[in-house]
């Protein structure tokens, strides 16, 4: 069994995050003070050296030239200290903005977040429309933070399907150290959005890992490329010393401009890939640095840091080596100097060269390497949840067949302070709970908010409650159907559609945990109660669990059953006006609230029809 462990932490979020946010803004303004003064001063020593150095010309002037020759130095270092100033700058504002949207999360406001996972889960996902699992509003969008694509999707897929009791254990663990870390969280982040706003995109990397060694398929060409800017070099020296004719050494270069040609192609094509996103190597490597040099006790963190390293080098070492190819390649785009180093050391064959050997030694194992950065960005999601969530608990996993208890359950995608915590406990294999209740009590709020800590739990996330012991169950939903023109569909066979895999394989192992609101409402209602009643029945005999919510209050019957339990919604009349307070009480709903929710709309009810419904 997996401990259950609520999850208090002695840093408030809030003031956290703020206290960081204020102290990063001094810093800002601060630094773009400086930055201003520096542009000044930067303008001002490259006038004075301009007008010293013409005027030292002009007047033959030794000390002016040389005044000049200093404050152009002086231009140079302010050059560098500005753009190394620019850089602090840029990482302040990054780490300023990670703050405040952790600031937003914490006051409910992270749905201004544009990036919703949108596509991460496919279109017949189990449950994922259902639960609001994907998409604007969601869990994801709520809890990412992820800057990678790896990350987005290994987040998406964690949350998209359960893992087994090992698998959570471990994550769980790796999520509860991180949690205690947040510092390394802003750092992970700031690391991988140094790029600008979309997210990291690692395959050009792997498109040029996977493509075919140019120089294994010409292993002469290693020795030639060698050999005959040497020749060039040594027929040169010669013909300037009167030892040989110019022609042999004329005749070497034309040789080595028609190899440059004839290798064009691989050289480009090879460049391209790197040039594509050579601004990511940097952003990559801070990340996998900072992986590489945090300390941890978690075994999975512990295994993702070796699966950083390459052939036991590190990130900092590799990808270092990478950085400085890249950069020597970028020499094809400064012309003339391009052509001349080509022509006299065949310059970007070498540099071919040598990216080729590094790809040989490392690049056939970044795959590895980036899912791992991925899988890291995925945890470091679930820890920024549990840090900044007051109603966090990592769920005790237990046997198959033991009871599901949820004491204190909350919605995580509604704000802290608005949320109402719920006990909800389900007897094992075969029970199930019919929720009934007033419309917009809070029924279908219920099924999504066990549905979403669940999938948080089965990924090895915190769950918002104050205890949650769960077995590994196969969660399942129809709490939404799309009916659609375009496909000739109906509201009633979308729903069969959706029921379909609901049902679908309910006798296999792990057991289901079915989420079912308002069953069959695209049919007449005694169809509806008869449909349902023989839903409900045949997920009950094949041992799976869950829960119903229904206006049907004969489905309310089944309690005659074992393992069967009514609970209810209701609304509050004080004062001539409907409230609710979404608490979860025992047995069936007695009341209904649509006709007096028709009458607040502006719609006269006869008064025979209101007894009629009473």
């Amino acid at each position: 069994m997996i401990e259950s462990k609520t999850a208090p932490s002695d840093v408030d979020p809030e003031r956290f995050h703020q206290s960081r946010a204020d102290t990063l803004h001094s810093q800002i303004e601060s630094l773009e003070g400086t930055a201003n003064r520096f542009s000044i001063g930067r303008l001002g020593t490259f006038l004075v050296s301009l007008f010293a150095g013409a005027s030292g010309c002009n007047t033959s002037s030794n000390w002016l030239v040389a005044a000049g020759a200093v404050f152009f130095t002086a231009f140079l270092i302010l050059v560098v200290l500005h753009a190394r100033l620019m850089t602090r700058l840029e990482q302040s504002q990054m780490r300023h903005q990670i703050h405040h949207r952790h600031l937003k999360r914490v006051a409910g406001t992270w749905t201004e977040f544009t990036d919703v996972g949108s596509g991460l889960l496919p279109k017949n996902h189990a449950y994922a429309s259902d639960l609001d699992l994907i998409g604007r509003g969601s869990l994801f969008q709520r809890v990412d933070t992820s800057h990678t694509i790896l990350g987005a999707q290994t987040l998406a897929r964690w949350l998209g399907s359960a893992a087994d009791a090992e698998t959570i254990r471990k994550r769980a663990e790796a999520v509860r150290e991180l949690r205690a870390a947040p510092e390394f969280l802003i750092e992970l982040e700031a690391a991988t959005r140094l790029a600008g706003k979309e997210r990291l995109d690692h395959t050009p990397f792997l498109q040029f890992t996977d493509r075919p060694s140019f120089f294994t398929s010409k292993p002469f060409l290693e020795l030639v490329i060698h050999l005959l800017p040497a020749l060039v070099l040594a027929l040169f020296v010669a013909n300037r010393l009167d030892m040989a004719p110019v022609w042999p050494c004329t005749a070497a270069v034309f040789l080595q401009a028609t190899l440059l040609l004839y290798t064009s192609k691989a050289t480009r094509t090879a460049f391209d890939l790197i040039a594509a996103r050579r601004g990511y190597i940097e952003a990559f490597r801070s990340a996998l640095v900072l992986i590489e040099s945090a300390s941890w006790n978690s075994p999975l963190l512990q295994q993702i840091q070796d699966r950083v390293r390459v052939n036991d080098k590190a990130p900092s070492s590799y990808l270092r080596q990478l950085d400085r190819w890249a950069g020597l390649a970028e020499l094809r785009t400064q012309f003339p100097i391009n052509i001349l180093a080509n022509v006299l050391l065949l310059w970007d064959l070498h540099v071919l060269l040598r990216l080729e050997r590094w790809n040989a030694q490392i690049g056939g194992q970044l795959s590895d390497v980036f899912q791992a950065l991925g899988e890291t960005e995925a945890l470091a999601s679930f820890a920024a949840l549990a840090f900044s969530d007051p109603d966090i608990c990592f769920a005790a996993l237990v046997e198959p067949g033991e009871p599901l208890e949820a004491v204190g359950l909350t919605h995580p995608l509604i704000s802290p302070c608005q949320r109402v915590a719920n006990d909800v406990s389900l007897a094992g294999p075969g029970s199930a709970l019919i929720v009934t209740g007033s419309n917009m009590a809070g029924k279908s709020t219920l099924l999504r908010a066990l549905g979403l800590n669940v999938a948080l739990a089965l990924a090895g996330g915190p769950s918002c409650a104050k205890r949650l012991r769960l077995p590994i169950v196969r969660l399942r939903a129809s709490m939404r159907a799309d009916d659609s023109l375009q496909h000739g569909a109906s509201y009633f066979h979308a729903e069969l559609t959706k029921l379909q895999s609901v049902i679908k394989e309910a006798d296999q192992e792990p057991r289901i945990l079915f989420l079912l609101d308002e069953l069959l409402r695209g049919t007449n209602a005694k169809a509806r109660h008869v449909g349902a009643r023989a839903i409900l029945e045949y997920l009950l005999e094949r041992q799976a669990c869950g829960l119903v919510a229904t206006h049907d209050v004969a489905l309310s019957h089944m309690e005659q059953r074992p393992n069967i339990q009514n609970v209810h919604f209701t609304d509050i009349i004080e004062n001539g006006e409907m409230t609710f307070d979404y608490r979860l009480r025992s047995g069936v709903v007695r009341t209904s609230n649509a006709l007096r929710l028709l009458e607040l709309a502006g719609i006269t009810i006869p008064d025979s029809s209101q007894q009629s419904v009473s």
